[in-house]
């Protein structure tokens, strides 16, 4: 059951990852949306397993363990971060839902929703593969929080050659 649970959610970063990569090539490649939206299957896979293995099926535990977690790392037993996940899951889908039902608006969001996203997903993903980890599972997060970054700095990147002055405003070349 271990395997079960760990599997679900790195392979569901694998695609959450894959997927951010995809979206950012023209044309966008039409295993994106699909790989995107089997991690987010996974995801929930992975909370339904920690509820059914580790908390066994019991809501107040896995709220005082997420507590005794946070306080152990943090100094502060909060028991929130479990609606974290859940915000985290239901933000994952409702982007998937946007990108698909409204492909041309998804993909003409303001930078500001695009980074409040970004920043959103990348503290929860950076909290639970790095910070809360066991120090082998640690260089797997690291990796894949590397790559979220390098892939979003690139698309800024991109961004700022597509969004410069026009050719006529440069000044000329002496």
């Amino acid at each position: 059951m271990t395997l079960a649970l760990y599997a679900t959610i790195w392979i569901a970063l694998a695609g959450f990852v894959a997927a951010d990569a995809a979206k950012h090539r023209r044309p966008v490649p039409d295993w994106a949306w699909p790989i995107s939206l089997a991690g987010a299957i996974l995801c929930a896979a992975h909370i339904v397993i920690a509820f059914g293995h580790h908390h066994h099926w019991n809501h107040d535990a896995a709220i005082a363990e997420t507590a005794r977690q946070t306080a152990a790392v943090y100094g502060l037993a909060w028991g929130g971060g479990v609606y974290v996940n859940y915000a985290f899951l239901a933000a994952w889908l409702v982007d998937l839902w946007w990108w698909r039902a409204h492909p041309s608006e998804y993909f003409a969001r303001p930078a500001a929703v695009v980074w409040g996203m970004r920043a959103f997903f990348f503290t929860i993903i950076f909290n639970a593969a790095v910070v809360f980890a066991s120090a082998p599972r640690r260089v797997a997060g690291l990796a894949v929080s590397i790559a979220l970054l390098v892939i979003w700095v690139t698309d800024l990147n991109r961004r700022a050659v597509r969004s410069g002055p026009p050719i006529d405003a440069r000044p000329p070349h002496e």
